[in-house]
C-alpha cells in the first residue's frame, strides 16, 4: 500500500508540474504567478483531504469533497494527454494555430478540450448499460430449463458512489427478477460506518436462491474489517476462498482477490487450482473472482467465471488496450477452452474520477440455459 502511494503522488506531482510550468503559468499575469506553488501543493495533496473528510466528516461534506477532488483529477488527465498529444505534434510539424508562444492560445484550446470531454465523461458515468449474455450447459437438472443471474462490480460505495447507483441495480433486478444475485468485489470503497442506508437498500436485492459477494481490492484498502460487517449487513452470502452448493443446483465458488496477501489478511499458502480440483465436476461451477486472471491450470476446472476490476477500461482505447495486455480480456465474455468462460464486467462505478469514455457502466443479466430439452 505505501508503495502504491509513493507511485501515485509522484505521478500526480509531475502531472500538476508538467501543467502548471508548461501550460498555466504562461498565460497568467504576472502577480497571480507567485500563488502557483501554493495553489498546486493544495491540489496535489487533495486526495488527503478527501480521505480526511470522509473519516470524520458529514456524509453530504464527504461528497463534496469528493466531487471536486475527483473532477480536478479527471479533467487533469484528459488535460495532460492532450498536453502531451500536442508538444509532441509541435516537435515534428510547424505551429498551426499558434505563432507567438507568449499568447497561449493553444493552451485555451486544450483546457476547452479537455472541459469538453470531461463534461461528456462525467455524464456517462449517469448510464447503466445490462448486458445479457447465454451460456448453455447439460450440468442443471433436470426440471430446470434455465437460470437467471444478475451480476454486479464495482459498485465502490463511499462518498462519491452512493444510493442513485443502488437504485439503478435495483430497477435492473425488478424489470429480471434474477434467481441469485452476486457481486464480484469492489462493492465498498469509503467509511462505511455512517452509511448504514447503503446496507439497507442493498438488502432489496434479495433473489429466490441467495445473493453473494467476494472482496475486491479496494475492500482492503479501505479496511477489511469494516468491509465485511457492511457486505453481511447489506444481506450477502461472503465467500472467502470457499465453494458454496446451491440447493443442489450448481456451486459457486467465491475467491479473494490477491491483494489479501499484502494485508496479511489470508492464506498467503492458498491454492486456487487444488481447491478447484476438489469441487465435483458433476454440476456446474461458477467462480466469482475480482481480478480477470486464472491459471491455465484451472481452465476446464469451472464452467463460468465473473470478474470484474477492469472497468472496461473507462477511456475506450487507450484504457481499454492496456487492461487487455493486462488480463484475460477488457470487458464481455471469452471462452477459455476446455468448457470454461470468462464474463468480465464493466461495473457500475470509478473507483477514481467519475469519468468515463465510452465505456459506460455496466451490469450483466447471465442465463444459464439446460441442454436437457
Amino acid at each position: 500500500m505505501l508503495w502504491f502511494l509513493l507511485i501515485f503522488f509522484s505521478f500526480y506531482t509531475l502531472m500538476h508540474i508538467y501543467i502548471f510550468h508548461t501550460k498555466i503559468r504562461p498565460i497568467l499575469p504576472e502577480k497571480l504567478r507567485k500563488f502557483l506553488p501554493l495553489l498546486m501543493l493544495i491540489l496535489i495533496i487533495s486526495p488527503v483531504f478527501m480521505r480526511y473528510a470522509d473519516t470524520y466528516a458529514s456524509s453530504q461534506m464527504s461528497y463534496v469533497v469528493a466531487l471536486m477532488v475527483l473532477l480536478w483529477m479527471g479533467f487533469l488527465i484528459y488535460l495532460v494527454f492532450f498536453s502531451l498529444l500536442w508538444d509532441t505534434f509541435k516537435v515534428f510539424v510547424k505551429r498551426v494555430f499558434l505563432k507567438n508562444p507568449s499568447k497561449g492560445k493553444d493552451v485555451y484550446i486544450l483546457l476547452l478540450i479537455s472541459l469538453f470531454f470531461s463534461i461528456y465523461s462525467y455524464l456517462e458515468t449517469k448510464k447503466l448499460e445490462v448486458i445479457h449474455i447465454k451460456v448453455e450447459t447439460c450440468k442443471i437438472p433436470e426440471g430446470i430449463k434455465k437460470l437467471k443471474i444478475l451480476q454486479i462490480s464495482d459498485l465502490h460505495l463511499g462518498p462519491l458512489m452512493g444510493i442513485d447507483k443502488i437504485n439503478l441495480i435495483k430497477e435492473v433486478r425488478e424489470k429480471e427478477k434474477p434467481d441469485i444475485v452476486v457481486s464480484t468485489g469492489d462493492l465498498v470503497d469509503g467509511n462505511m460506518g455512517k452509511r448504514n442506508e447503503y446496507a439497507e437498500k442493498l438488502k432489496e436485492l434479495k433473489a429466490p436462491l441467495g445473493i453473494y459477494a467476494i472482496l475486491g481490492n479496494h475492500e482492503y484498502y479501505r479496511g477489511v474489517k469494516q468491509a465485511i460487517e457492511f457486505i453481511e449487513k447489506a444481506g450477502f452470502t461472503l465467500l472467502r476462498n470457499e465453494v458454496i452448493d446451491v440447493k443442489n443446483i450448481l456451486y459457486i465458488v467465491g475467491l479473494d482477490d490477491k491483494t489479501c496477501k499484502f494485508f496479511s489478511a489470508c492464506d498467503i499458502a492458498f491454492d486456487e487450482v487444488k481447491f478447484l480440483e476438489k469441487i465435483p465436476q458433476d454440476r456446474f461451477v461458477l467462480i466469482l473472482k475480482h481480478q480477470p486472471k486464472i491459471k491455465k491450470e484451472a481452465i476446464g476446472l469451472f464452467d463460468l467465471m465473473l470478474s470484474g476490476h477492469t472497468h472496461g477500461g473507462l477511456y475506450k482505447y487507450v484504457g481499454a488496450f492496456i487492461m487487455q495486455k493486462i488480463y484475460e480480456t477488457d470487458r464481455g465474455l471469452k471462452p477459455l477452452g476446455k468448457g470454461s468462460y470468462l464474463f468480465v464486467s464493466k461495473g457500475v462505478g470509478t473507483g477514481g474520477p467519475p469519468m468515463r469514455f465510452l465505456i459506460p457502466p455496466d451490469v450483466a443479466v447471465i442465463e444459464i440455459l439446460n441442454c436437457k430439452k
